[in-house]
């Protein structure tokens, strides 16, 4: 992870960009993680490789989009992200390229292939691997001032702001400050789990019509958490959880989320809008504990994938792409 934290975590140097709010850094290169003109990362295909601004010879193209997990926060190098292995596993001709944002939402996943269809060849699939980062940001209490959900570095954002009008005071204004008021509750459960499924339904409704513009097959499908996939982990997950639990504390923050009958009530409400949108969905984590192996190391967090669940996850969802489900 140590490859991550410089320029692709939080606490990291990030790039502001215009639209999306931020975005990866352009040509990095590391042993880690390798970005193109614009920010997108590398997807392998055996000894080549291809993203948006550098796709090659490729004819039609496949995409997956989504956040983090799809960026492969986690992998060792870029030939072990979801679209490589995607690539790795799939003997259809079309690329899959990767479009993943890391700490996205679901205005920013859809603004990204916006911005950035006119780089495209034309698209056969899209898969957007995605649904937890909504479901997150809707526990913040401002979320409902905002008309298309708020965002990670949502605070850091407005302080920016509250800075610039700051130095513009007066010292006579600044002294008439009144204190910042209190903060407020957080929504309840059942509120944030309608809010982020009614940003991501509307948000799938304008995928769709950038699939159809494309004639593309789309699929949704509700990504993982470790505690929505079962109750323990592996032995080597569990230590991890443990440590990030003492520098992070993802349980105090993200608890009241963290249980499967919070997967399933918010599966419910994306499955039932994507099927009146004729959207293919699927939920993964149910799917994904039928045939995970109790041992088998798969999380490097509670969100993000392992080389090894990387290559697992891909060769799930290739195998419901291809039986048509």
């Amino acid at each position: 992870m140590v490859g991550y934290e410089e320029k692709f975590t939080s606490v990291g140097e990030i790039r502001w960009v215009p639209h999306l709010l931020y975005f990866h850094p352009r040509n990095h290169r590391s042993d880690v993680v390798n970005t193109d003109s614009v920010g997108f990362r590398y997807a392998y295909d055996g000894d080549s490789r291809h993203s948006p601004a550098d796709f090659g010879n490729t004819g039609s193209v496949r995409l997956l989009a989504g956040s983090s997990t799809v960026f492969g926060i986690g992998a060792s190098s870029d030939s072990w992200t979801l679209p490589s292995r995607l690539n790795f596993h799939d003997d259809r001709d079309q690329i899959w390229l990767n479009f993943g944002g890391r700490s996205f939402n679901s205005t920013q996943e859809l603004l990204l292939c916006t911005l950035y269809q006119h780089l495209l060849p034309k698209v056969d699939e899209i898969v957007i691997f995605s649904g937890f980062n909504n479901l997150t940001l809707a526990r913040i209490p401002q979320v409902g001032q905002e008309d298309h959900g708020t965002f990670f570095e949502y605070n850091r954002y407005h302080e920016l702001f509250a800075q610039q009008k700051e130095r513009s005071l007066s010292v006579r204004n600044l002294l008439r400050r009144k204190e910042k008021p209190a903060a407020a509750d957080p929504p309840s459960r059942s509120e944030q789990i309608a809010h982020a499924a009614d940003l991501t339904l509307r948000h799938l409704a304008g995928w769709k019509s950038l699939a159809a513009a494309w004639g593309a097959k789309i699929t949704y499908i509700l990504q993982p958490l470790s505690t929505w996939v079962r109750d323990e982990g592996s032995e080597e997950e569990e230590i991890i959880f443990a440590e990030l639990e003492q520098v992070g504390g993802f349980s105090a923050r993200y608890g009241d989320i963290m249980g499967r009958e919070v997967n399933i009530e918010y599966s419910s409400i994306l499955e039932r809008g994507a099927r009146d949108l004729g959207v293919d969905y699927l939920n993964f984590s149910p799917a994904m504990a039928d045939s995970l192996d109790a041992d088998r190391w798969t999380f490097i967090d509670r969100i993000h994938l392992t080389d090894r669940g990387h290559d697992f996850v891909a060769r799930k969802i290739l195998e419901h792409l291809q039986n048509g489900s």
